[in-house]
């Protein structure tokens, strides 16, 4: 690893190793009540949580970018992302990540993966056309930090079960409020809802419950990704800048695309959601907080520290 990484932070560590536990607790919360059914039963639903578990670390990448309409993008197809992905893994040491566009018009990018060998940085349409050159290494450069951290997996895990029911409750609400459709089939759609009420009831618990276990990792897995991504492109200010431009964007999204981010929120450089007393329960630090940490790396790289 380039010495322009810091030392792997013991917090970070710890807080990847705590959320593993939480989830693990998660799991095991879901199965044990199967036991009083019978052992067969039992064994059944502890093979199902460990299937899901792989499933989660190894498949979700690939409904990250489904959630998001997302696909992956050669060199030939787009060279100025590649080109920046290119100098920031010579800079890091890691091996190149693939590289997927979204489509939505709404900034942001996020990192998925089971590991440095098989992560994917995925960025939008919206970001690519708000952002600098400069701003957009600084933005690939975080996501790049999140592989290098190695959160990727514990991230990927903890959230694969919020992020599978928020793509349900979009498609849910979507029946309840015959989103796109007339007359007729609005009228079906309600009732189709309503007939799926109970799965929808449980779709949002699994979806509190993971965005909860995922807040005890997120916070600072983005606080040590904006460090790391910083050192990385030696320009904190770009990735200030970068940050404040995605907040702004955030803020004038339409309802829309804030819900097309929301199965992937956590994952993304900045959170579809955070102000106000919603900040509480934000999977993302304050952008306050953020500023104030790249300002003193700016201060410290400036000074020869």
């Amino acid at each position: 690893m380039a010495p322009s990484r810091d030392a792997p932070d013991s917090g970070l560590t710890w807080r990847m190793l705590a959320t593993a536990v939480l989830v693990a607790l998660v799991y095991a919360a879901a199965v044990l009540p199967v036991f009083l059914a019978g052992p067969v039963w039992g064994a059944a639903a502890a093979a199902a949580a460990v299937a899901l578990a792989v499933l989660s670390a190894r498949a979700a990448d690939r409904v990250a970018l489904y959630a998001m309409d997302a696909r992956l993008v050669t060199s030939s197809e787009e060279p100025e992302l590649h080109a920046v992905l290119d100098r920031l893994c010579m800079s890091s040491g890691l091996p190149k990540p693939r590289l997927a566009v979204s489509a939505l018009d709404t900034p942001n990018a996020f990192a998925a993966g089971s590991g440095p060998g098989s992560a994917v940085v995925c960025v939008t349409g919206g970001l690519r056309s708000r952002l600098e050159p400069g701003e957009l290494a600084a933005v690939l450069a975080h996501e790049t930090a999140h592989v290098a951290n190695r959160d990727v997996l514990v991230g990927a895990i903890a959230t694969f079960p919020a992020l599978c029911a928020g793509l349900f409750l979009g498609w849910w609400t979507g029946l309840l409020t015959g989103r796109d459709r007339h007359g007729a089939g609005r009228a079906a759609a309600f009732a189709g809802g309503a007939v799926l009420l109970p799965l929808g009831i449980a779709a949002a618990v699994l979806y509190a419950v993971g965005m909860l276990v995922g807040l005890s990792l997120s916070r600072h897995r983005e606080l040590c990704a904006d460090s790391t991504g910083a050192l990385l492109t030696g320009r904190p200010s770009d990735l200030v800048s970068a940050l404040d431009k995605i907040s702004d964007g955030l803020r004038d999204a339409s309802r829309d695309d804030l819900r097309a981010l929301r199965p992937v929120s956590a994952l993304c450089v900045v959170g579809a959601r955070g102000g106000g007393a919603a900040g509480l329960l934000s999977s993302h630090p304050p952008l306050e907080r953020r500023r104030e940490q790249l300002s003193a790396i700016s201060w410290r790289l400036a000074s020869g520290g």
